[in-house]
């Protein structure tokens, strides 16, 4: 049954708070709100009492019909409400949140829209009896086993494509001309056309620019391995979203998945060579000032493209001959460029040659907020002086 209590908060108004009690699955939840009043309106404390009291009587039957109608919402399907969650403004974090603390609830690639549409499509396939399962039914054992079977049928699988020499021999322009009107960078053609694996999407376009078959250019190979435990952390952090979802829209109660312990798969690291870096100090000679100082502080740091674009004057101790990497910059379609801090594990300081410095400082003088401005067109871009030096 409601209730009503007055509250006469110092230099504001009295008001009632309201609190109403409805049935849900056979329990009782408490549901507040607040009654405002006029006092010229309503002169006694009897007409007050009355007004609050109808006020409460009234929310609460719409609260318990509100309840009610959600509860029918309780017995859809984890795969209808994980779309629906899909679809929710939720789901849908800002670029400059991605990295705001909460590594496991914001960070996590679980963010993007399209990663979330292939986790609940592996769920679907891989464990079909759990999506076609009702939320309010999932227990902590369906929680468990549907992990496992992740797990065990959710390898990954991979297709790679391989350019055949004759068909690289066709290049006839530079990638820059090359990739104009098509949707693939230049320096994904540059990988391409040196051999590296692609996507079979980026071997469709390469075929179509060189005017041949995709069948007939490239050689197709494929990948099979099991999941990582990062990604099967992003597959628990996506089911729970989805849970967490349905209990505040629904107020269904089931249980949670358990988040496993973290996991890093090593992997082997192709690092540029000493007779490379020879050759490539040898070329960025004859290159600008700004482009030696990101080929420079790269090869002396070892920082990321977005930590070196990230990078500001203040970042810099050149007495000290250090700098701080403490953020990144990345460039999103749909919001520009956003600042993102670095998590504690990437904080770092970082001691490199003072000629490094050196050519840093040089370029202080061009007015730019960040130390390498030609870093931020790179990050943009995703093409960049750093492709030709690469390939020469």
């Amino acid at each position: 049954m409601a209730s009503i209590e007055l509250r006469t908060p110092k230099n504001k108004p009295a008001y009632y708070k309201i609190t109403a009690s409805i049935t849900l699955n056979g329990q009782t939840i408490r549901k507040f709100s607040r009654f405002d009043f006029d006092p010229k309106t309503l002169r006694t404390a009897k007409q007050r009492v009355a007004a609050a009291t109808a006020a409460a009587f009234e929310f609460e039957a719409k609260a318990q019909e509100e309840a009610e109608r959600s509860l029918s919402g309780a017995n859809k399907p984890f795969q209808e409400v994980a779309e629906e969650y899909i679809a929710s403004a939720k789901a849908k974090l800002e670029p400059a949140a991605l990295l705001r603390g909460n590594y496991d609830s914001d960070k996590n690639k679980a963010n993007t829209t399209l990663n979330k549409v292939g986790y609940l499509k592996k769920i679907v396939s891989v464990a079909p009896w759990f999506a076609k399962k009702s939320v309010s039914e999932i227990t902590r054992e369906d929680c468990a086993r549907v992990i496992e079977e992740i797990k065990e049928k959710g390898c990954l699988r991979s297709e790679y494509a391989f350019i055949l020499p004759e068909y690289a021999a066709m290049k006839n322009k530079s990638f820059t001309k090359m990739v104009v009107g098509y949707d693939i960078s230049a320096y994904t053609a540059m990988k391409c056309f040196s051999g590296a694996a692609v996507t079979r999407k980026t071997a469709e376009v390469v075929s179509n620019i060189l005017g041949v078959s995709v069948r007939d250019a490239f050689r197709f190979e494929r990948d099979e391995r099991p999941l990582s435990k990062k990604t099967i952390r992003e597959y628990v952090l996506f089911a729970n979203q989805v849970l967490h979802f349905a209990n505040e829209r629904y107020h269904s109660v089931q249980a949670e998945f358990k988040m496993p312990a973290k996991g890093a798969r090593p992997r082997f690291v192709d690092c540029i060579h000493e007779d490379e870096v020879r050759k490539l100090m040898s070329e960025i000679e004859k290159c600008s000032m700004p482009e030696q100082a990101i080929v420079l502080s790269l090869l002396n740091t070892g920082v990321r493209r977005a930590e070196l674009a990230g990078l500001t004057w203040s970042d810099f101790d050149f007495k000290e001959c250090t700098v701080h990497v403490n953020k990144s910059l990345l460039v999103f379609r749909d919001f520009g460029y956003q600042h993102t801090a670095a998590k504690e594990s990437n904080d770092r300081y970082i001691d490199a040659a003072p000629s490094t410095w050196h050519l840093c400082s040089n370029t202080k003088n061009a007015g730019s907020r960040y130390a390498i401005s030609c870093a931020v067109n790179c990050t943009e871009n995703k093409e960049s002086q750093l492709c030709h030096f690469a390939t020469k």
